[in-house]
């Protein structure tokens, strides 16, 4: 018996904005932010000449064809510049905008509501619920609400994967493979559901060149998909054959990328000597992940790639890495432009993508590849397949 990924659904957040209206929001923050600490009126020409510039900086980081074109943001903040109506920004007593037990209160809110929307009523109760996000921590979990509310307790376990980063999905699957087994097979039903609400840990008051990077970047994202029998899987329905995983540490570079807690929410450091730790990094990890899986390396080229897209350079850096063509990494770069970064959201959203597109035939391999704190690289293979066919595995 087989374990299989399939049944993705997508809930987007209620605001989509373009990046250009998303990044001028976030320069209007830091300037309202800025002349509070300094006492200075949105008039004084000082503060006039600081928000140019800053924007001037965000655009340059964040504008241009190849970058992200539109995000998605769940709360109203970004919608308006009432500042005394604003739920996290107001800076009635932080200027750094709310602590984290607001901004947790306000996680909570959200993701219980998507649970809800995920299963509504007349849901079926899945054997375990596996809860993935890096942006809230609040306990009982929207995920464990929805089982309560559901009256689901006697059937499914809530297990939580939380704080690992961007490449969240990948430890979700393999503990989802975990309880598969320890599962009745041809029955078993794992869900796996992400809920990333990015948007709440902007601080506008760190002007830094390294934050203004992460604020052009990150957006909300929020997906459910299953694990269940291959066996089960109707005719001509598609799905993800699970073939290996793999997952390496690269020594030496446990500050080159941090996700850390503070009083007013989470902080990402991002160095800049990333591209090259991965540079030397990648090569060698896609040879180990296609060994472990017991296909020739030579495969590699001729797969199809869901990169997590860190940012725009990532995905190309990796292309450039492996010799990989434009229609290889597509998917990637339209879910980086239409999306986003959604922390551990990102690959689902890629993966998704991949199996509703019919140009990608029955059998592709598909490899995933995403990176966060440690640093931490995780890829897995599989390969695209539809209900009825025979599979090699």
């Amino acid at each position: 018996m087989h374990p299989v990924i399939t049944d993705f659904h997508i809930i987007r957040p209620s605001l989509e904005l373009s990046q250009e209206e998303t990044l001028a929001w976030i320069a209007k923050a830091h300037k309202k932010a800025e002349g509070k600490k300094e006492n200075k009126t949105n008039e004084d020409p000082e503060m006039q000449l600081f928000h140019e510039e800053l924007k001037s900086r965000l655009y340059k980081l964040g504008i241009g064809k190849e970058k992200i074109q539109k995000r998605g943001l769940e709360f109203a903040d970004f919608s308006h510049l009432d500042w005394e109506k604003m739920e996290i920004f107001s800076f009635e007593n932080s200027l750094e905008g709310a602590n984290f037990t607001k901004r947790s209160a306000l996680f909570d809110t959200i993701s219980t509501k998507k649970f809800e929307e995920f299963y509504p009523e007349n849901a079926k109760a899945p054997d375990h619920l596996i809860h993935v996000t890096c942006t809230g921590y609040v306990a009982p979990s929207g995920a464990q609400k929805i089982i309560s509310k559901r009256d689901f307790g006697k059937k499914s376990i809530v297990t939580h994967a939380y704080h690992m980063g961007c490449y969240g999905a990948m430890p979700a699957i393999r503990m989802a493979q975990g309880f598969f087994h320890t599962s009745p097979t041809t029955t078993a039903h794992i869900d796996i559901v992400h809920t990333e609400v990015c948007s709440l840990h902007m601080n506008p008051l760190l002007h830094e060149t390294e934050q203004l990077v992460v604020q052009t970047l990150f957006a909300d994202g929020f997906i459910k998909y299953s694990l269940l029998c291959q066996q089960s899987i109707p005719k001509g329905k598609p799905y993800f054959t699970i073939l290996c995983t793999l997952d390496e540490i690269v020594p030496n570079t446990l500050e080159k990328m941090t996700w850390k807690c503070e009083s007013w929410g989470l902080r990402m450091t991002i160095s800049k000597d990333i591209p090259i730790l991965l540079g030397k990094a990648l090569p060698l990890f896609a040879q180990r992940l296609f060994e472990k899986a017991g296909l020739s390396k030579d495969l590699i080229t001729q797969s199809l790639f869901a990169i997590h897209p860190g940012g725009p350079k990532i995905i190309s850096q990796v292309a450039n890495l492996l010799g990989l063509q434009p229609d290889q990494i597509s998917h990637s770069e339209e879910i980086l432009t239409n999306f986003g970064n959604m922390s551990s959201a990102t690959l689902p959203h890629i993966w998704d993508k991949i199996l509703k597109d019919d140009k990608t035939p029955s059998e592709t391999l598909i490899v995933s590849l995403a990176f966060g704190p440690g640093l931490n690289i995780s890829g897995s293979l599989m390969r695209k397949s539809t209900g009825g066919e025979l599979c090699t595995f």
